[in-house]
């Protein structure tokens, strides 16, 4: 039997806070850019986490300021190859849907969550989730009135031939 090299993605919080504050400290923002983060550690175990930039058109550029996902409540997809790791993109529009449209109860989330997942050409992407926080604990939203929204692998993942 041959061992199949993996690599474990943990699920990955990204607070609201720091996703207004990235905005307010990018001027022209378009999208998130989320590139993958390899921590300085000797623990083999420690995750693969993601980086996000703001990335201004204006200006052609990557924002100065970035901000490391956590992982969250130590769940994770381990996945083998082949595998393709590229950048994954959410748009300004994308993420201000997610973070500024109520739920039934006008409640607005907390933070979101980044769940892996595999296209099937080989990309990894995640799927984003809304969570807010309640006095039980912390509670998945309900999706909102559009399609699921997820990062995009982008290009070439995305290029139509």
């Amino acid at each position: 039997m041959k061992d199949i090299q993996t690599l474990k993605f943990y699920w990955l919080k990204y607070d609201i806070s720091a996703i207004q504050a990235l905005i307010n400290n990018s001027p022209g923002i378009e999208s998130f850019v989320f590139t993958y983060y390899l921590p300085d550690t000797t623990d083999e175990s420690k995750p693969i986490q993601l980086v996000s930039y703001g990335y201004m058109v204006p200006q052609n550029q990557y924002s100065i300021r970035f901000d490391i996902l956590t992982s969250y409540k130590n769940n994770s997809v381990e996945l083998s190859g082949p595998l393709i790791m590229s950048n994954n993109i959410i748009s300004v529009a994308d993420m201000l849907l997610l973070i500024n449209t109520p739920d039934m109860a006008g409640d607005k989330p907390d933070y979101l969550i980044f769940t892996p997942n595999i296209s099937e050409g080989k990309h990894i992407y995640y799927d984003v989730k809304r969570y807010k926080r309640i006095d039980t604990g912390d509670v998945e939203m309900e999706h909102l009135n559009t399609e699921p929204i997820n990062t995009n692998p982008s290009p070439p993942a995305t290029i139509k031939t």
